[in-house]
């Protein structure tokens, strides 16, 4: 990657803070209009890991082509051809997940919740087979999503099926956010599952939490 590209992509510079990350980047206050046309430019990018980092910034800064290549990009399905987010941990592509982060950036940026409904329903439509890490779930705790909690319950369903437990579990603390009888219907489904992966606990724990909030 030369300078140029690795500039735009990575570089931030605001309220004395400086340096090189794409995260970083995606939370800028002050958007330069310049910046913003050649990012636009990237998403024809020949290499498709390029013009998918110049997604991200486009969609966390809500500009419209950048949703249009989100429409491409799981049209061709761009994430069964390479790995986009390989996790470090395991082995697995987190792409959606990042892409749900960026998403939850631009409702700061002009874009409404209901907006983003088609998107998160599409994520969670894969909720099963795909590997989620974080984003998601906190988009669907942070956001009213009351109107994707059919979708949350069949997402979670279809990743215990996938015997995803500990997935499945971070669904859990979002649909008794929502509705509270669900704590009584599940619960007895992941407790035995803590054995299996000690990690479904902490959402178990949540859950109950939830519980207890008015």
């Amino acid at each position: 990657m030369n300078n140029e590209l690795h500039e735009l992509l990575y570089h931030y510079s605001e309220e004395g803070h400086e340096g090189y990350d794409l995260s970083e980047v995606q939370l800028l206050e002050k958007k330069d209009s310049d910046r913003i046309e050649q990012l636009k430019q990237l998403l024809h990018h020949e290499n498709r890991y390029i013009a998918y980092q110049a997604m991200l910034i486009l969609l966390a800064w809500a500009v419209p082509e950048g949703f249009a290549l989100l429409d491409r990009f799981i049209a061709e399905q761009w994430d069964e051809k390479e790995s986009f987010e390989p996790h470090r941990l395991y082995n697995e592509d987190n792409v959606y997940d990042v892409i749900t982060n960026a998403l939850s950036i631009s409702t700061f940026n002009g874009k409404s919740e209901q907006e983003l409904y088609p998107y998160i329903s599409q994520f969670l439509n894969r909720y099963g087979e795909n590997f989620f890490e974080s984003h998601l779930k906190d988009f669907l705790l942070k956001k009213n999503c009351l109107q994707l909690l059919h979708k949350t319950e069949h997402a979670l369903q279809s990743a215990l099926n996938h015997k995803r437990y500990y997935q499945a579990s971070q669904l859990f603390p979002v649909l008794v956010h929502y509705d509270h009888n669900t704590f009584s219907q599940y619960i007895d489904v992941f407790r035995p599952l803590i054995s299996l992966d000690s990690r479904v606990a902490y959402n178990t724990e949540e859950a109950e939490n939830n519980l207890h909030r008015s």
